[in-house]
Protein backbone atom coordinates (compact mmCIF):
# COMPACT_ATOMS: atom_id res chain seq x y z
CA UNK A 1 0.00 0.00 0.00
CA UNK A 2 1.24 3.46 -0.92
CA UNK A 3 0.48 6.70 0.92
CA UNK A 4 0.62 10.13 -0.68
CA UNK A 5 0.64 13.11 1.69
CA UNK A 6 0.31 16.74 0.59
CA UNK A 7 0.29 19.92 2.69
CA UNK A 8 0.11 18.11 6.02
CA UNK A 9 2.04 20.12 8.59
CA UNK A 10 5.61 20.59 7.39
CA UNK A 11 5.10 18.03 4.63
CA UNK A 12 4.48 19.50 1.19
CA UNK A 13 4.79 16.25 -0.76
CA UNK A 14 5.61 12.73 0.39
CA UNK A 15 5.10 9.28 -1.10
CA UNK A 16 5.56 6.49 1.41
CA UNK A 17 5.40 2.76 0.75
CA UNK A 18 5.43 0.63 3.86
CA UNK A 19 7.96 -2.18 4.14
CA UNK A 20 8.25 -4.75 6.87
CA UNK A 21 10.70 -2.22 8.34
CA UNK A 22 10.11 1.41 7.38
CA UNK A 23 12.65 4.05 8.45
CA UNK A 24 12.13 7.81 8.30
CA UNK A 25 15.04 10.11 9.18
CA UNK A 26 15.71 13.79 8.62
CA UNK A 27 16.46 17.05 10.38
CA UNK A 28 14.26 18.54 13.08
CA UNK A 29 11.00 20.15 11.95
CA UNK A 30 10.87 18.36 8.61
CA UNK A 31 7.50 16.67 9.21
CA UNK A 32 8.50 13.17 10.28
CA UNK A 33 5.92 13.05 13.08
CA UNK A 34 3.19 14.28 10.72
CA UNK A 35 3.88 11.32 8.47
CA UNK A 36 4.06 8.93 11.40
CA UNK A 37 0.78 10.10 12.95
CA UNK A 38 -1.07 10.33 9.63
CA UNK A 39 -0.32 6.78 8.53
CA UNK A 40 -0.90 5.39 12.01
CA UNK A 41 -4.27 7.14 12.22
CA UNK A 42 -5.41 5.69 8.92
CA UNK A 43 -4.45 2.14 9.87
CA UNK A 44 -5.99 2.48 13.33
CA UNK A 45 -9.47 3.06 11.93
CA UNK A 46 -9.56 3.53 8.20
CA UNK A 47 -11.74 6.15 8.59
CA UNK A 48 -13.75 4.43 9.42
CA UNK A 49 -15.17 1.53 7.45
CA UNK A 50 -18.66 1.89 8.84
CA UNK A 51 -18.79 5.47 7.49
CA UNK A 52 -17.97 4.41 3.94
CA UNK A 53 -20.95 3.74 1.64
CA UNK A 54 -19.28 0.69 0.11
CA UNK A 55 -22.59 -0.57 -1.15
CA UNK A 56 -22.40 2.28 -3.70
CA UNK A 57 -19.37 0.77 -5.44
CA UNK A 58 -20.53 -0.07 -8.99
CA UNK A 59 -19.15 -3.60 -8.97
CA UNK A 60 -20.68 -4.34 -5.58
CA UNK A 61 -24.07 -3.25 -6.89
CA UNK A 62 -23.69 -5.74 -9.73
CA UNK A 63 -22.58 -8.52 -7.38
CA UNK A 64 -25.41 -7.87 -4.98
CA UNK A 65 -27.89 -8.05 -7.82
CA UNK A 66 -26.50 -11.49 -8.63
CA UNK A 67 -26.76 -12.46 -4.97
CA UNK A 68 -30.41 -11.39 -4.83
CA UNK A 69 -31.12 -13.52 -7.88
CA UNK A 70 -28.96 -16.60 -7.25
CA UNK A 71 -28.31 -16.59 -3.49
CA UNK A 72 -24.51 -16.75 -3.76
CA UNK A 73 -21.69 -14.68 -5.20
CA UNK A 74 -17.90 -14.76 -5.57
CA UNK A 75 -15.23 -12.29 -6.61
CA UNK A 76 -11.76 -12.64 -8.20
CA UNK A 77 -8.67 -10.42 -7.92
CA UNK A 78 -9.36 -8.47 -11.10
CA UNK A 79 -12.77 -7.53 -9.75
CA UNK A 80 -11.29 -6.90 -6.30
CA UNK A 81 -8.85 -4.34 -7.74
CA UNK A 82 -11.77 -2.48 -9.28
CA UNK A 83 -13.40 -2.26 -5.86
CA UNK A 84 -10.08 -1.19 -4.29
CA UNK A 85 -9.66 1.67 -6.73
CA UNK A 86 -13.13 2.95 -5.91
CA UNK A 87 -12.53 2.45 -2.20
CA UNK A 88 -9.19 4.32 -2.33
CA UNK A 89 -10.84 7.47 -3.67
CA UNK A 90 -13.69 7.44 -1.15
CA UNK A 91 -11.62 6.63 1.95
CA UNK A 92 -8.92 9.16 1.01
CA UNK A 93 -11.49 11.95 0.89
CA UNK A 94 -13.07 10.89 4.19
CA UNK A 95 -9.77 10.54 6.03
CA UNK A 96 -8.42 13.87 4.81
CA UNK A 97 -11.42 15.53 6.48
CA UNK A 98 -10.55 13.75 9.73
CA UNK A 99 -6.94 14.98 9.89
CA UNK A 100 -7.68 18.08 12.01
CA UNK A 101 -9.36 15.86 14.59
CA UNK A 102 -6.43 13.41 14.47
CA UNK A 103 -3.97 16.22 15.27
CA UNK A 104 -6.43 18.12 17.51
CA UNK A 105 -6.01 21.41 15.63
CA UNK A 106 -8.19 23.96 13.87
CA UNK A 107 -9.49 22.70 10.53
CA UNK A 108 -7.98 25.73 8.79
CA UNK A 109 -4.54 24.23 9.44
CA UNK A 110 -5.41 21.44 7.00
CA UNK A 111 -7.43 23.39 4.44
CA UNK A 112 -5.12 22.33 1.59
CA UNK A 113 -4.23 18.89 2.98
CA UNK A 114 -4.52 15.67 1.00
CA UNK A 115 -4.05 12.11 2.20
CA UNK A 116 -4.35 9.58 -0.60
CA UNK A 117 -3.88 5.82 -0.62
CA UNK A 118 -2.83 3.76 -3.59
CA UNK A 119 -3.05 0.00 -3.90
CA UNK A 120 -0.58 -2.23 -5.66
CA UNK A 121 -2.12 -4.94 -7.79
CA UNK A 122 -2.15 -8.13 -5.71
CA UNK A 123 -0.62 -11.38 -6.91
CA UNK A 124 -1.73 -14.94 -6.30
CA UNK A 125 -5.23 -16.25 -5.79
CA UNK A 126 -7.94 -14.44 -3.91
CA UNK A 127 -8.45 -17.25 -1.44
CA UNK A 128 -11.90 -16.35 -0.20
CA UNK A 129 -15.31 -16.76 -1.76
CA UNK A 130 -18.34 -15.12 -0.21
CA UNK A 131 -21.30 -17.46 -0.11
CA UNK A 132 -24.93 -16.75 0.68
CA UNK A 133 -27.51 -19.29 -0.27
CA UNK A 134 -29.92 -21.91 0.92
CA UNK A 135 -29.26 -22.28 4.61
CA UNK A 136 -25.67 -21.00 4.68
CA UNK A 137 -23.91 -17.68 5.04
CA UNK A 138 -20.21 -16.97 5.40
CA UNK A 139 -16.77 -16.88 3.84
CA UNK A 140 -15.10 -19.93 2.31
CA UNK A 141 -11.30 -19.96 2.60
CA UNK A 142 -8.67 -22.27 1.16
CA UNK A 143 -7.62 -23.88 4.46
CA UNK A 144 -10.68 -23.45 6.61
CA UNK A 145 -14.23 -22.24 6.44
CA UNK A 146 -16.30 -19.82 8.43
CA UNK A 147 -19.51 -20.75 6.66
CA UNK A 148 -22.27 -20.92 9.22
CA UNK A 149 -25.29 -23.16 8.74
CA UNK A 150 -28.48 -21.37 9.60
CA UNK A 151 -31.48 -23.45 10.59
CA UNK A 152 -34.16 -22.06 8.36
CA UNK A 153 -37.84 -22.63 8.15
CA UNK A 154 -40.27 -22.00 5.37
CA UNK A 155 -41.19 -18.78 7.10
CA UNK A 156 -37.57 -17.52 7.23
CA UNK A 157 -37.59 -14.08 5.62
CA UNK A 158 -34.33 -13.60 3.69
CA UNK A 159 -35.52 -10.23 2.41
CA UNK A 160 -35.75 -8.98 5.98
CA UNK A 161 -32.09 -9.72 6.64
CA UNK A 162 -30.83 -8.90 3.16
CA UNK A 163 -29.69 -5.30 3.90
CA UNK A 164 -27.68 -6.52 6.91
CA UNK A 165 -26.14 -9.35 4.87
CA UNK A 166 -25.26 -6.97 2.04
CA UNK A 167 -23.53 -4.57 4.44
CA UNK A 168 -21.70 -7.43 6.16
CA UNK A 169 -20.53 -8.76 2.81
CA UNK A 170 -19.22 -5.35 1.77
CA UNK A 171 -17.23 -4.95 4.99
CA UNK A 172 -15.94 -8.51 4.77
CA UNK A 173 -14.83 -7.95 1.21
CA UNK A 174 -12.90 -4.73 1.92
CA UNK A 175 -11.32 -6.09 5.11
CA UNK A 176 -10.19 -9.24 3.34
CA UNK A 177 -8.69 -7.47 0.35
CA UNK A 178 -7.02 -4.75 2.43
CA UNK A 179 -5.73 -7.07 5.14
CA UNK A 180 -4.63 -3.99 7.11
CA UNK A 181 -2.19 -4.55 9.99
CA UNK A 182 -3.27 -3.60 13.50
CA UNK A 183 -1.14 -0.61 14.58
CA UNK A 184 0.40 0.24 17.94
CA UNK A 185 2.12 3.56 18.57
CA UNK A 186 4.76 4.83 20.97
CA UNK A 187 5.17 8.58 20.58
CA UNK A 188 8.19 10.69 21.47
CA UNK A 189 6.16 11.89 24.48
CA UNK A 190 6.10 8.39 26.00
CA UNK A 191 8.59 9.17 28.79
CA UNK A 192 6.52 12.10 30.03
CA UNK A 193 3.35 10.03 29.69
CA UNK A 194 4.83 7.37 31.95
CA UNK A 195 5.68 10.05 34.51
CA UNK A 196 2.54 12.18 34.42
CA UNK A 197 -0.25 9.90 33.18
CA UNK A 198 -2.02 9.71 36.55
CA UNK A 199 -1.81 13.47 37.04
CA UNK A 200 -3.20 13.99 33.52
CA UNK A 201 -6.11 11.69 34.29
CA UNK A 202 -6.83 13.49 37.56
CA UNK A 203 -6.74 16.90 35.88
CA UNK A 204 -9.02 15.72 33.08
CA UNK A 205 -11.50 14.20 35.52
CA UNK A 206 -11.69 17.43 37.52
CA UNK A 207 -12.04 19.50 34.34
CA UNK A 208 -14.87 17.33 33.04
CA UNK A 209 -16.77 17.68 36.33
CA UNK A 210 -16.31 21.46 36.30
CA UNK A 211 -17.46 21.92 32.72
CA UNK A 212 -20.34 19.49 33.05
CA UNK A 213 -21.58 21.51 36.01
CA UNK A 214 -21.47 24.69 33.92
CA UNK A 215 -22.90 22.80 30.90
CA UNK A 216 -20.21 24.41 28.75
CA UNK A 217 -20.16 21.50 26.26
CA UNK A 218 -18.25 23.40 23.57
CA UNK A 219 -15.36 24.14 25.90
CA UNK A 220 -15.62 20.60 27.27
CA UNK A 221 -14.86 19.14 23.83
CA UNK A 222 -12.06 21.64 23.21
CA UNK A 223 -10.35 21.16 26.57
CA UNK A 224 -10.66 17.39 26.89
CA UNK A 225 -9.44 16.65 23.35
CA UNK A 226 -6.34 18.83 23.46
CA UNK A 227 -3.84 16.08 22.53
CA UNK A 228 -3.25 14.61 19.11
CA UNK A 229 -5.07 11.30 18.89
CA UNK A 230 -1.89 9.13 18.70
CA UNK A 231 -0.74 10.70 21.99
CA UNK A 232 -4.15 9.95 23.50
CA UNK A 233 -3.73 6.33 22.40
CA UNK A 234 -0.29 6.26 24.00
CA UNK A 235 -1.81 7.57 27.24
CA UNK A 236 -4.64 5.02 27.07
CA UNK A 237 -2.20 2.12 26.77
CA UNK A 238 -0.19 3.36 29.76
CA UNK A 239 -3.42 3.75 31.73
CA UNK A 240 -4.64 0.23 30.90
CA UNK A 241 -1.45 -1.65 31.75
CA UNK A 242 -3.07 -3.66 34.53
CA UNK A 243 -5.62 -4.98 32.01
CA UNK A 244 -3.09 -5.49 29.23
CA UNK A 245 -1.19 -8.09 31.27
CA UNK A 246 -4.22 -10.39 31.35
CA UNK A 247 -3.39 -11.70 27.87
CA UNK A 248 -0.22 -12.89 26.14
CA UNK A 249 1.17 -12.03 22.72
CA UNK A 250 2.09 -14.64 20.12
CA UNK A 251 5.75 -13.86 20.88
CA UNK A 252 5.32 -15.03 24.49
CA UNK A 253 4.50 -18.51 23.19
CA UNK A 254 6.73 -18.65 20.12
CA UNK A 255 9.73 -16.41 20.83
CA UNK A 256 9.79 -15.56 24.56
CA UNK A 257 13.37 -14.24 24.42
CA UNK A 258 12.07 -11.28 22.40
CA UNK A 259 9.61 -10.42 25.17
CA UNK A 260 12.44 -10.19 27.71
CA UNK A 261 14.96 -8.60 25.33
CA UNK A 262 14.52 -5.07 26.69
CA UNK A 263 14.77 -6.26 30.30
CA UNK A 264 18.03 -8.07 29.49
CA UNK A 265 19.33 -5.01 27.65
CA UNK A 266 18.56 -2.61 30.50
CA UNK A 267 19.30 -4.99 33.38
CA UNK A 268 15.85 -4.63 34.90
CA UNK A 269 12.62 -6.55 35.33
CA UNK A 270 9.28 -4.86 34.70
CA UNK A 271 6.45 -5.85 37.03
CA UNK A 272 2.90 -4.70 37.69
CA UNK A 273 1.90 -5.35 41.30
CA UNK A 274 -1.59 -4.43 42.51
CA UNK A 275 -2.00 -2.19 39.47
CA UNK A 276 1.25 -0.31 40.15
CA UNK A 277 4.24 -0.39 37.83
CA UNK A 278 7.44 -1.51 39.53
CA UNK A 279 10.98 -1.84 38.20
CA UNK A 280 13.35 -4.37 39.78
CA UNK A 281 17.11 -3.94 39.30
CA UNK A 282 18.47 -7.36 38.35
CA UNK A 283 21.87 -6.69 39.91
CA UNK A 284 20.75 -5.37 43.29
CA UNK A 285 17.26 -6.98 43.37
CA UNK A 286 16.02 -3.59 44.57
CA UNK A 287 12.46 -2.66 43.55
CA UNK A 288 11.64 0.92 42.62
CA UNK A 289 8.37 2.62 41.75
CA UNK A 290 8.17 3.07 38.01
CA UNK A 291 8.39 6.87 38.21
CA UNK A 292 11.78 6.60 40.00
CA UNK A 293 13.35 4.47 37.26
CA UNK A 294 15.76 5.93 34.71
CA UNK A 295 14.35 7.69 31.66
CA UNK A 296 15.56 4.90 29.37
CA UNK A 297 13.70 2.33 31.46
CA UNK A 298 10.50 4.39 31.45
CA UNK A 299 10.80 5.09 27.73
CA UNK A 300 10.75 1.38 26.86
CA UNK A 301 8.35 -0.01 29.46
CA UNK A 302 5.27 0.09 27.22
CA UNK A 303 7.17 -1.46 24.31
CA UNK A 304 8.08 -4.32 26.62
CA UNK A 305 4.46 -4.59 27.74
CA UNK A 306 3.14 -4.63 24.17
CA UNK A 307 5.65 -7.21 22.97
CA UNK A 308 4.88 -9.50 25.89
CA UNK A 309 1.12 -9.16 26.11
CA UNK A 310 -0.53 -7.58 23.05
CA UNK A 311 1.50 -7.90 19.83
CA UNK A 312 -0.25 -9.96 17.18
CA UNK A 313 1.28 -11.55 14.12
CA UNK A 314 1.32 -9.02 11.28
CA UNK A 315 0.77 -6.02 13.59
CA UNK A 316 2.73 -2.84 12.94
CA UNK A 317 4.70 -0.95 15.59
CA UNK A 318 4.98 2.82 15.09
CA UNK A 319 7.78 4.23 17.22
CA UNK A 320 9.21 7.73 17.34
CA UNK A 321 12.92 7.70 18.13
CA UNK A 322 13.50 4.16 19.43
CA UNK A 323 16.95 5.39 20.48
CA UNK A 324 15.43 7.84 22.99
CA UNK A 325 17.71 8.12 26.09
CA UNK A 326 19.77 5.07 25.05
CA UNK A 327 23.56 4.76 25.22
CA UNK A 328 25.09 3.98 21.78
CA UNK A 329 25.69 0.37 22.84
CA UNK A 330 21.98 -0.05 23.55
CA UNK A 331 21.07 1.79 20.36
CA UNK A 332 22.89 -1.00 18.52
CA UNK A 333 20.95 -3.57 20.50
CA UNK A 334 17.73 -1.76 19.66
CA UNK A 335 18.57 -2.03 15.95
CA UNK A 336 18.95 -5.79 16.38
CA UNK A 337 15.62 -6.01 18.21
CA UNK A 338 13.80 -4.21 15.40
CA UNK A 339 15.21 -6.63 12.84
CA UNK A 340 14.39 -9.64 14.99
CA UNK A 341 10.79 -8.44 15.29
CA UNK A 342 10.52 -8.05 11.52
CA UNK A 343 11.91 -11.55 11.01
CA UNK A 344 9.32 -12.97 13.40
CA UNK A 345 6.13 -11.61 11.92
CA UNK A 346 5.82 -7.96 13.00
CA UNK A 347 6.04 -4.79 10.94
CA UNK A 348 7.89 -1.72 12.21
CA UNK A 349 7.77 1.99 11.31
CA UNK A 350 10.33 4.23 13.03
CA UNK A 351 11.46 7.83 12.91
CA UNK A 352 15.03 8.35 14.06
CA UNK A 353 17.84 10.84 14.66
CA UNK A 354 20.35 8.12 15.49
CA UNK A 355 23.38 7.58 13.29
CA UNK A 356 24.31 4.60 15.49
CA UNK A 357 20.95 2.96 14.80
CA UNK A 358 21.22 3.49 11.05
CA UNK A 359 24.84 2.32 10.91
CA UNK A 360 24.03 -0.90 12.73
CA UNK A 361 20.99 -1.53 10.55
CA UNK A 362 23.39 -1.17 7.63
CA UNK A 363 25.60 -3.84 9.20
CA UNK A 364 22.60 -6.16 9.43
CA UNK A 365 21.74 -5.33 5.81
CA UNK A 366 25.26 -6.27 4.70
CA UNK A 367 24.81 -9.64 6.40
CA UNK A 368 22.21 -10.42 3.73
CA UNK A 369 25.00 -10.58 1.12
CA UNK A 370 26.25 -14.03 0.14
CA UNK A 371 29.64 -13.49 1.73
CA UNK A 372 32.23 -16.30 1.63
CA UNK A 373 33.06 -15.84 5.34
CA UNK A 374 29.61 -14.72 6.55
CA UNK A 375 29.18 -17.56 9.03
CA UNK A 376 32.56 -16.82 10.63
CA UNK A 377 31.69 -13.10 10.93
CA UNK A 378 28.29 -13.90 12.42
CA UNK A 379 29.83 -16.28 14.93
CA UNK A 380 32.49 -13.73 15.92
CA UNK A 381 29.92 -11.03 16.67
CA UNK A 382 27.17 -13.30 17.99
CA UNK A 383 24.74 -12.80 15.12
CA UNK A 384 22.07 -15.33 14.14
CA UNK A 385 19.79 -15.67 11.15
CA UNK A 386 17.28 -13.54 13.10
CA UNK A 387 19.68 -10.57 12.83
CA UNK A 388 19.81 -10.50 9.03
CA UNK A 389 17.88 -7.59 7.51
CA UNK A 390 16.81 -8.50 4.00
CA UNK A 391 16.80 -5.55 1.56
CA UNK A 392 13.36 -6.51 0.23
CA UNK A 393 11.91 -5.95 3.72
CA UNK A 394 13.25 -2.38 4.05
CA UNK A 395 11.84 0.96 2.95
CA UNK A 396 13.85 4.01 4.02
CA UNK A 397 13.15 7.73 3.55
CA UNK A 398 14.66 11.12 4.39
CA UNK A 399 12.48 14.15 5.15
CA UNK A 400 13.90 17.47 3.94
CA UNK A 401 13.50 21.08 5.10
CA UNK A 402 11.69 22.02 1.88
CA UNK A 403 8.80 19.71 2.81
CA UNK A 404 9.68 16.88 0.46
CA UNK A 405 10.65 13.30 1.24
CA UNK A 406 13.14 11.25 -0.76
CA UNK A 407 13.46 7.48 -0.90
CA UNK A 408 16.78 5.96 0.15
CA UNK A 409 18.25 3.36 -2.16
CA UNK A 410 19.93 0.23 -0.83
CA UNK A 411 23.01 -1.49 -2.25
CA UNK A 412 25.39 -4.20 -1.05
CA UNK A 413 26.78 -1.80 1.58
CA UNK A 414 23.37 -0.91 3.02
CA UNK A 415 21.50 2.39 2.77
CA UNK A 416 23.17 4.73 0.31
CA UNK A 417 22.19 7.79 2.38
CA UNK A 418 21.50 8.09 6.08
CA UNK A 419 20.28 11.65 6.58
CA UNK A 420 23.31 12.30 8.79
CA UNK A 421 26.04 12.35 6.14
CA UNK A 422 26.58 16.13 6.00
CA UNK A 423 26.79 16.43 9.79
CA UNK A 424 29.27 13.53 10.01
CA UNK A 425 31.45 15.00 7.25
CA UNK A 426 31.45 18.40 8.95
CA UNK A 427 32.40 17.07 12.38
CA UNK A 428 35.15 14.88 10.86
CA UNK A 429 36.58 17.78 8.86
CA UNK A 430 36.60 19.98 11.97
CA UNK A 431 38.25 17.24 14.00
CA UNK A 432 40.93 16.61 11.35
CA UNK A 433 41.80 20.30 11.11
CA UNK A 434 42.06 20.66 14.88
CA UNK A 435 44.24 17.54 15.15
CA UNK A 436 46.47 18.86 12.37
CA UNK A 437 46.81 22.21 14.13
CA UNK A 438 47.69 20.49 17.43
CA UNK A 439 50.33 18.36 15.67
CA UNK A 440 52.02 21.55 14.43
CA UNK A 441 52.26 23.13 17.86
Amino acid sequence: MLFELKNIGAIKQANIELGKLTILSGKNNTGKTYINYSIYGFLAKPYSLQNIPMIDAPLLKEKLAIFREQGKVSIDWQEAVEVLNWFAIVVSQLYTKELPRLFSVNADEFAAAEFNIRFQVPTGPLNRVWYFGGDKIGVIREKNSSVVTIKTQDSFNWERYLPTLEKWWSFSLINTILDLPTPFILTAERTAIQLFQKELDKHKSELVKELMNTRDLTRLEEEVARFAWPIEEDINFARDSDRVIKSNSFLTDEKPELTTYLEDMLGVQYEIIDGRKVVIDKATKKALPHYMASTSVRALSDLHLWLKHKAGRGDILFMDEPELHLHPENQMKMARLLVKLVNHGLNVFITTHSDYLIKHLNNLLMLANDLPDREAIMTEFGYTQDDILHPADLRAYIAHLDGTVSKVEVDAYGMVQSGFDDAIIQINETSNKLISAIDHL
